[in-house]
């Protein structure tokens, strides 16, 4: 085992020094403060040996740190014994020692994060608290070190609040106008449950009430799910509106021809999960349906933050042009939707919170305020984002940089 002395001015750097000087397999042994920095001393965890061993108790070792710890031992090349078996039975024991060694290294790394962190917080406790209190709305850990990293110097004991939510408002990108306003044709997709037919009624009927009612058309695309027509076909009846179903592409661009005087028509998707095996088929089909089709794609508020990013990522292969937030009011965190919509840097166009058509329908622009008020709302209390989660998160954050 190899080990070496390091001294640096900060934690940080004694961790790269160690990276660049033994790899990322090394070991932290100690750490202790020294004058003008700290002191940590680190090792290499087993270096194999240079030629193979001979037969016997350190060949069997050897074969086994050959094999990077699979557990399948690689071949020695020293001659045995004729009617000799290589000794193998320690292999086990070898096994639970680099196990042990990996806990500890793991348990180490962990400590020495924690040490950066409560480091970090003593230097500018400001940037730490605005990182805790985003962390509670529940943004996600790239859009906080991107927000801190934004505000600088602006960050001050008395701003740890204001300048980031200011930041995070300004962040969220909206449509200025309400899209539908114009008419055109408008596809709605998102997976399954996400409310794509009721925001479709709920942009019909808004579109009714401040024009003629008549200019509307609606099509469903849906011939998986039951009902799925026949739920259209009710909102068309109350708006008087008619409605047109298309099985496949080639029967989409024909009604979508026939519809060719109508001011909006409005497009209702089957709903799939963002891993369906179908859903790159049907979003060929708006592709190739009629260039005027621009695809909105319906956002829920009330799904984890992984789950926004996979619906997100499948969905941006039909280019939508904007998006809707729907199921705000089911939320109960809505810190995942906001870092989507940041992350993604796709306009929100409306943001739906309920189920009254059309009242319940709100275009963006004027938005932005309510939803970061009511992220805040709904901001978490949880304990489980105590000093070992932040440490875990943001230890490697430069804080000094937010100084």
């Amino acid at each position: 085992m190899k080990i070496r002395r390091f001294v640096a001015s900060d934690i940080r750097e004694a961790m790269r020094q160690v990276r660049e000087a033994l790899g990322p397999d090394a070991v932290i042994l100690e750490t202790q403060r020294v004058e003008g920095g700290i002191e940590l001393s680190a090792a290499v965890d087993y270096e194999p040996p240079a030629t193979p061993a001979a037969a016997g108790p350190a060949a069997n070792y050897a074969a086994v740190a050959a094999d990077g710890g699979t557990g399948q031992p690689a071949p020695v090349a020293a001659p045995v014994a004729a009617g000799s078996v290589p000794r193998l039975a320690d292999d086990r024991e070898f096994r639970n020692l680099r196990e042990e060694v990996r806990t500890l290294r793991d348990l180490l790394e962990t400590q020495l994060s924690r040490l950066a962190w409560n480091d970090g917080v003593r230097r500018n406790a400001a940037a730490a608290t605005t990182m805790r209190n985003l962390t509670r709305i529940g943004l996600t850990p790239d859009v906080v070190r991107d927000i801190v990293a934004a505000l600088g110097a602006d960050l001050t004991a008395r701003t740890a609040w204001s300048a980031p939510l200011r930041r995070l408002e300004a962040s969220i990108p909206v449509c200025d106008d309400d899209l539908i306003a114009a008419g055109g044709v408008f596809a709605i997709v998102g997976p399954t449950g996400v409310g794509k037919t009721t925001t479709i009624a709920k942009l019909a009927a808004r579109y009714a009430l401040q024009g003629r009612p008549e200019d509307v058309a609606l099509v469903t695309t849906d011939t998986f799910r039951i009902g799925a027509r026949e739920q259209l076909e009710t909102f068309g009846e109350i708006l008087g509106a008619p409605v047109y179903q298309a099985g496949d592409g080639n029967r989409l661009a024909e009604v979508l021809d026939l519809l060719s005087s109508r001011r909006l028509v409005l497009i209702d998707t089957a709903g799939m999960g963002q891993r369906d095996l179908r859903l790159a088929r049907q979003l060929s089909w708006l592709a190739a349906a009629d260039a005027r089709v621009k695809v909105l794609l319906a956002l829920p508020a009330n799904t984890q933050s992984a789950g926004q990013r996979e619906i997100v990522e499948a969905f941006m292969a039909a280019r939508p042009s904007a998006c809707i937030l729907t199921k705000t009011d089911e939320a109960t965190s809505l810190g995942g939707a906001l870092s989507a919509l940041v992350r993604s840097r796709l306009p929100l166009a409306y943001v739906a919170n309920g189920q009254r058509v059309p009242e319940d329908l709100h275009c963006a622009g004027p938005r932005r305020t309510w939803l970061v008020k009511s992220a805040l709302e709904l901001m978490s209390g949880d304990t489980g984002i105590n000093d070992d989660f932040m440490a875990e998160q943001f230890a490697e954050v430069d804080i000094d940089a937010c100084a």
